[in-house]
């Protein structure tokens, strides 16, 4: 009998623990410097009951588990067959967490003049739907692609933008790095000048798709094709620039699922088992072939 690998956490604004094996994980919520505080003023908390009863349950699929990046397309794939789901209400909020092989995507706001090589050029540049402009995918850079249906958050696409920078502002936080804020006229969080992380997103019948990437640890140079988010003069860089030790996706994500549960106040169901998650590729792949 094949028993299915999936972890349920029950998660509060103020820690996460995730039970994997015989290793426990948690992560202490620490309050914010006085920089954050001011950064936070653009995101406002949901302020729910400390219950979790009235929780929303978010499930997580972890495709960083993989030892080899996702192909975008195969992600994409997923994602589109969830959020079709999703809209249906077939299914309940997701969250792909993710490392892509080497691929630039333009969003609806991009133009080719933000891209240095030949946008001709078979499998390198893929156009989304997503807002914003062109950016890079690949090897050390965790993706996260919420689906959640707003209704059980809040209805306010520009409160969502936030709320997703809001993670990767609490998460660079967690990982010694208190200084990430919010720019004042463009989506993303920077770190000390660079633009750290690029969020751009897409809503359908209020429910979300796309979302945020997060540098860890990628080849910077592969920025260097582009004029990463359409910004000619803001540079971009990995969070293990800034730190004394190597950082890793794995050093990452676990502390991003936590902080992601604090911020849209969920509950999280981790899933990590390959065949499962496997199966849920390949169902994604002929639902968007099929279609």
């Amino acid at each position: 009998m094949h028993v299915r690998r999936t972890n349920f956490i029950v998660v509060f604004p103020t820690a996460l623990a995730l039970q994997t094996g015989s290793q426990l994980y948690s992560v202490r919520h620490r309050f914010f410097s006085s920089r954050r505080a001011q950064a936070q003023g653009y995101w406002e908390s949901l302020n729910r009951e400390e219950t979790t009863q009235s929780r929303p349950c978010v499930r997580v699929l972890d495709l960083t588990i993989f030892k080899e990046p996702i192909v975008y397309e195969r992600a994409m794939a997923l994602q589109a067959k969830l959020v079709a789901d999703r809209v249906a209400d077939q299914c309940g909020d997701a969250l792909i967490l993710v490392e892509h092989d080497p691929v630039y995507t333009l969003g609806r706001g991009a133009t080719d003049e933000h891209v240095r090589f030949d946008t001709t050029t078979p499998g390198r540049l893929v156009r989304v739907e997503r807002g914003g402009d062109v950016t890079y995918h690949g090897p050390g850079q965790l993706v996260a692609y919420p689906v959640l249906h707003l209704s059980q958050y809040r209805r306010d696409s520009h409160w969502y933008l936030r709320a997703l920078e809001e993670v990767v502002i609490r998460t660079c936080a967690e990982l010694g790095l208190p200084d990430a804020i919010r720019h004042t006229e463009h989506t993303g969080v920077w770190l000390r000048g660079n633009k750290i992380a690029a969020v751009g997103v897409a809503l359908r019948r209020w429910v979300t798709f796309h979302g945020l990437a997060l540098n860890v640890n990628p080849d910077m140079s592969h920025f260097k094709h582009i004029v990463p988010c359409g910004l000619h003069d803001e540079s971009v860089a990995a969070l293990d620039q800034f730190l004394p030790q190597s950082l890793s996706i794995d050093d990452v994500r676990l502390t991003l699922i936590s902080q992601f549960a604090n911020v849209f106040e969920a509950n999280i169901q981790l899933t990590q088992d390959e065949a499962e998650l496997d199966s849920l590729l390949d169902d994604a792949a002929f639902y968007v072939s099929s279609r």
